[in-house]
């Protein structure tokens, strides 16, 4: 097969073919530009035969010239039924079922049109078909492709399974579908699904509350009461969640570990927690079975290094393809300044095909942008723009906006405006974009408004959306174009070409579209793009404790800063990760083997023995709080010590207590002065510090449930814009109320509940889970127990104006949202449909139950 793919591929005519077919495709795809030349004719049979005898090779560069032959044959005019027939043969016999049934869909064929083969190839059809059916207990049959079923198949004869493939391939949905077999054939069995993102854990949720058996939880959040109460459970959680679910049980079981999104292991900081996760994971129950989905890569074993001797493994690379791809280059043209000329990207070869005309020259980076997605996007939707940043989002969006007429009032479009103006700000530029079918989407805005901007992208009401880099972190929004120039993963960090691939896999959606296309802006100026990508190469993944003590030399500077506050978080990570390896007695020697240098291994164990040997705090505080070196902890408790104070005067106070802002200043001022900079740098001697004390507001008013609306204006004063006000309030939810603040005050309470314990104290503290009330943005049990349900934090802060019972079980609280009048409450109608479709569902699983 190797050897008659190459004379396929070393055909003159089939390479002036393939040159042919893609410049047809890309004129139907942008019928606004104008071609260089006319494209030659294509000579179909020609065509087929070499596609035909592709069909058998796995390569990725095979496997895309198939599909590339046979979508274009569907869907260009100049075929006839017979050289159709012959395509659909060629994608049933590709595994690409999906494809079909889009022509299907589109009337290119006629459904079934199958049957119509000669026997043969109808026999062939048909046992292609079967091989990639996967009969399940339910009854069904699961229709897959290729990739798919072998994964299915690694999964059931390995115990820890790394597989590598292209962002479309399909790894998300046969894993959820490998969930479900094993909660189907288990009546005791404990899932987890590792998201990277609690963006991800809402969408992965609601598919598995919709999807699972009966009697079986979904749970996101360590406090849902359903979590200790059921034998069948999914849980669908952050590495910080799960984290904490494994510091309050201990040990806890787990039968199937998912890690989405598995090249997160190599991120300096949240990959170490996700190590840390993993490990324990592997400690509690050394027979689970773990799955790693990472995108194309040329080292998935490298996910499996720390497997259990016994366990029987697997890592595979897919080189699977489910849509094509187009990769274009649009630049300037020398003095026309509203000119772009168009060129495609092909196996490494830039050619120059076509140009097209702005409205008019673009002086401004925003407008450039704004502009060329306006001339390439078209009328059919599916637009994606990538920015830098959420202030370029709406930035890029206005300026796409208008361009663009005022469209035709919809109901749904009208209805997230609402909310909008209602939840966040009657100012919010969002809204106005929105009138004209554009939006933007970025990490910090609120879940509810999010989901809602997504599932009308994908229903196409919504035909340009500007992205930011949460497009990387797994939220499935797939796209007809995405546009980018000068892409950066966050201000000043340009885009490996790992990241762009796997931001440009979400060109093209599987079932949606023959293709996608991925357009790059002002590639002439090597400024913007340093990373230039021509051909789709594989990344190499990494694990982040093994780099960080392969390359010590970070770590090394930061044990001889003696642990300075702030000075390099990644190399307190990992200081954090393999202290808390050494505080539980376990043999560090194959981390520090790492290091190859001898002298800087042993200053780096002696660092270590040091640090636990130095603590004078219980030792299971270093693995209870990861990421915290315990050296910073050491410090904070000799500054309790030197004070000399009751305990009781460092105590973090529930929020509704009347001195709670300035106590919560206080603590992050100390926080600042021992443990970490993520606050703010410490103030001068008399100096106020403002940022902690705004910081102090936020976080109080945040626990005590206050609306996101109410928030912004708090910071919305006469110096600082409605809209910046907007972002950095959302931005500071995020990062500081949801994520650094529970990280240290959490560690700050264990601290202090040390040093009061040596002043004979044991009842320092409210008992309120800190890091829940953070986390969550709530305070009383029963807003609780409704964002377990799988509310939106928006809807239940409106609906707990009309909750009267503070302490309920889940039970309870569907029964009472059962009862309700919903509609009748003053509430946006867009939450009013998240209530009622959740109410709902769990109507629906409680009969299927009965």
């Amino acid at each position: 097969m190797t050897d008659l793919s190459q004379v396929v591929f070393d055909s003159q005519k089939f390479r002036g073919i393939l040159q042919s077919i893609r410049l047809r495709t890309l004129q139907a795809e942008f019928p606004m530009i104008e071609m260089d030349r006319p494209p030659t004719e294509i000579d179909w049979n020609y065509a087929l035969l070499c596609a035909s005898a592709l069909s058998a090779v796995p390569t990725e560069r095979a496997q895309n010239t198939v599909l590339r032959v046979a979508a274009a044959c569907l869907a260009l005019s100049d075929t006839d039924d017979t050289h159709k027939s012959a395509a659909t043969a060629i994608l049933d016999r590709v595994g690409n079922h999906r494809s079909v049934e889009l022509a299907e869909s589109r009337d290119l064929v006629q459904p079934g049109l199958w049957k119509q083969f000669p026997p043969l190839l109808r026999l062939e059809t048909i046992k292609k078909r079967l091989q990639l059916s996967i009969p399940l207990s339910s009854g069904e049959n699961l229709a897959v492709n290729s990739f798919q079923s072998e994964l299915w198949k690694d999964a059931a004869d390995f115990d820890w399974v790394s597989v590598s493939a292209p962002t479309s391939a399909g790894k998300s949905r046969i894993v959820r579908e490998w969930f479900l077999e094993k909660l189907r054939q288990n009546d005791r069995f404990t899932a987890v699904y590792l998201a990277p993102t609690r963006a991800l854990v809402e969408e992965v949720s609601a598919d598995f509350r919709e999807a699972a058996p009966t009697d079986t939880s979904i749970v996101v959040m360590p406090w849902d009461p359903e979590l200790d109460q059921t034998q069948r459970r999914v849980l669908v959680v952050t590495q910080e969640r799960l984290h904490l679910i494994q510091q309050s049980r201990h040990p806890f079981d787990i039968d199937l570990l998912f890690v989405d999104e598995a090249q997160g292991l190599g991120n300096a900081e949240r990959g170490v927690l996700l190590q840390q996760v993993l490990d324990r994971a592997v400690e509690d129950r050394p027979g689970l079975q773990v799955i790693f989905a990472s995108p194309l890569s040329a080292n998935p074993t490298i996910l499996l290094s720390d497997k259990p001797a016994a366990a029987r493994s697997r890592a595979t690379t897919s080189e699977a393809v489910t849509v094509n791809q187009n990769l274009i280059r649009v630049e300037g043209v020398y003095r026309a300044p509203a000119k772009r000329i168009v060129s495609l990207v092909d196996e490494g070869q830039v050619l120059q095909v076509a140009s097209f005309e702005l409205q008019q020259r673009a002086t401004r980076v925003p407008m450039r942008i704004a502009y060329v997605a306006h001339a390439l996007g078209g009328s059919d939707g599916g637009n994606i723009v990538y920015v830098n940043g959420a202030d370029d989002a709406e930035k890029v969006a206005k300026n796409i906006s208008d361009l663009l007429s005022e469209a035709e009032d919809d109901e749904d479009i009208s209805n997230l405006q609402d909310l909008v103006r209602t939840a966040v700000h009657p100012k919010y530029s969002l809204a106005d974009a929105l009138a004209k079918r554009v939006a933007f989407h970025y990490g910090n805005m609120p879940l509810a408004i999010r989901s809602e901007i997504e599932r009308l992208f994908g229903d196409g009401k919504i035909e340009f959306l500007v992205c930011t880099s949460t497009l990387l972190e797994g939220v499935n929004l797939p796209c007809r174009t995405i546009f980018m120039r000068n892409p950066q993963k966050g201000r000043g960090r340009p885009l490996t070409e790992a990241d762009f691939w796997n931001l440009a896999g979400r060109a093209g959606r599987w079932g949606k579209e023959f293709q996608g296309n991925i357009v790059c802006i002002d590639t002439d100026d090597e400024s913007l793009w340093p990373n230039l990508p021509t051909v789709r190469r594989r990344s190499n993944l990494k694990v982040a404790t093994h780099h960080g003590l392969q390359d010590v030399a970070p770590l090394i500077s930061y044990i001889r800063s003696d642990f300075a506050v702030g000075s390099d978080s990644a190399s307190e990570n990992l200081f954090s990760y393999l202290a808390a390896q050494q505080s539980s007695g376990r043999d560090i020697t194959h981390h520090l083997q790492r290091i190859t240098v001898p002298a800087e291994r042993t200053e780096v164990e002696r660092a270590l023995v040091r640090a636990v040997e130095d603590a004078q705090f219980p030792l299971d505080l270093i693995p209870r709080h990861a990421g915290i070196s315990p050296i910073a902890m050491q410090r904070l408790l000799e500054h309790f010590r030197a004070t000399g104070n009751d305990p009781h005067d460092f105590t973090l106070p529930l929020p509704e207590e009347p001195d709670s802002r300035q106590r919560y200043q206080d603590a992050l001022v100390l926080i600042g002065a021992t443990m970490t900079a993520a606050f703010g740098l410490p103030s001068g001697p008399g100096e106020t510090d403002r940022r902690k004390w705004q910081l102090a507001n936020l976080i109080v008013n945040w626990m005590k449930g206050m609306p996101l609306a109410r928030l912004i204006e708090q910071r919305a004063t006469g110096k600082t814009p409605i809209a910046k006000a907007i972002r950095d309030v959302m931005a500071d939810i995020e990062t500081v109320a949801r994520f650094q603040a529970p990280k240290y005050l959490s560690c700050y309470s264990d601290v202090l509940a040390a040093y009061a314990a040596e002043r004979g104290i044991h009842d320092v503290g409210h008992g309120q889970d800190i890091t829940m009330l953070l986390e969550l943005g709530v305070s009383r049990p029963s807003e609780v127990v409704l964002m377990a349900l799988g509310l939106s934090r928006t809807a239940t802060i409106a609906l707990s104006q009309y909750v009267t019972v503070d302490n309920w079980t889940s039970s309870e609280s569907r029964d009472w949202l059962a009862r309700q009048n919903i509609e009748g409450m003053d509430i946006p109608v867009l939450i009013q449909q998240e209530i009622i479709n959740l109410t709902n569902a769990q109507a629906l699983s409680h009969r299927k139950s009965e």
